[in-house]
């Protein structure tokens, strides 16, 4: 049977979800830590940010990406032309992640530009994000080592930040790639997945904490089913609780329909049924 990816989301699986042969797996398969402390100082800026770049970041996390890509490809190109470091890192970074569901190459160029404003102004918001985008193009082309490296480090950039349950979802979505491999695309690291369902568990005990990031631990719920999915696929009735309810946080929040296609997707493979309906 064809492997249901995670499910399909911003931040899911590649399409073949199988790992190249010549990747390497991280060498802690926990987690990312708690311990420690966040170090860089808050960098000061100017003039606030386009509003736009907010904006984009509540519609990638929404499932909206087409909607990201238009509001943002002009204002970060307008942002750059006028040497604006932060806020041109910041959307650079939510603009490759938004491009990153279309066409993967196109979000390379964006990507590295986060990266280097981030390295540039030292601001730990386009830090975060910049990792999250580097993360996100290795993620899709099968680095998953180094994606996870990534993740691991915009999570821990900022632990209780609005980020870092997006990070941390992200990072066990590319745990559950690191436990398959081989030219059957089998379960070869079957820790991996314990990996990815206790991180999939702390980001949704972190958003739980923080209103209006309430589509990230649908996110985070959504990575539990698969990973129950994957290694139980007797254990029908928790994967479909599960979805179940990721779905409906979907419904009722007006996700977009690439994640409740993805949502959709993996009820189907768990034979769970009709989805909720949507709320009028």
């Amino acid at each position: 049977m064809k492997r249901i990816l995670v499910c399909l989301t911003a931040f899911s699986l590649i399409g073949a979800c199988k790992k190249g042969a010549d990747t390497t797996q991280p060498t802690d398969g926990t987690p990312p830590s708690d311990s420690g402390t966040d170090t860089q100082p808050p960098v000061a800026t100017t003039e606030p940010d386009p509003p736009a770049i907010a904006e984009a970041r509540s519609k990638y996390i929404a499932g909206q990406y087409s909607q990201v890509i238009e509001s943002l490809k002009p204002l970060v190109d307008d942002l750059k032309s006028k040497q604006k470091a932060r806020a041109s890192g910041l959307g650079a970074a939510w603009l490759a992640l938004a491009l990153a569901e279309d066409v993967i190459e196109n979000a390379k160029e964006p990507a590295d530009h986060a990266q280097a404003m981030a390295d540039q102004t030292g601001d730990p918001e386009v830090k975060i994000a910049a990792k999250l985008a580097q993360g996100t193009y290795k993620l899709k082309t099968e680095d998953f080592a180094g994606a996870a490296a990534d993740f691991e480090e915009a999570y821990n950039l900022q632990k209780d930040g609005p980020n870092a349950g997006l990070a941390l979802v992200m990072y066990g979505n590319t745990k559950i790639n690191l436990a398959f491999g081989g030219e059957d695309n089998a379960i070869v690291n079957p820790g991996e997945l314990d990996s990815a369902a206790s991180t999939f568990v702390k980001a949704q005990r972190l958003v739980e904490k923080q209103p209006g990031n309430e589509l990230i631990g649908a996110r985070a719920l959504e990575g539990q089913a698969a990973v129950v999915r994957y290694k139980d696929k007797k254990n029908t009735p928790e994967a479909c609780r599960l979805i179940g309810e990721a779905t409906k946080i979907y419904t009722s929040k007006g996700a977009g329909q690439p994640l409740i296609d993805a949502a959709n997707a993996l009820q189907d493979e768990a034979n769970c049924g009709p989805a909720p309906a949507a709320a009028p």
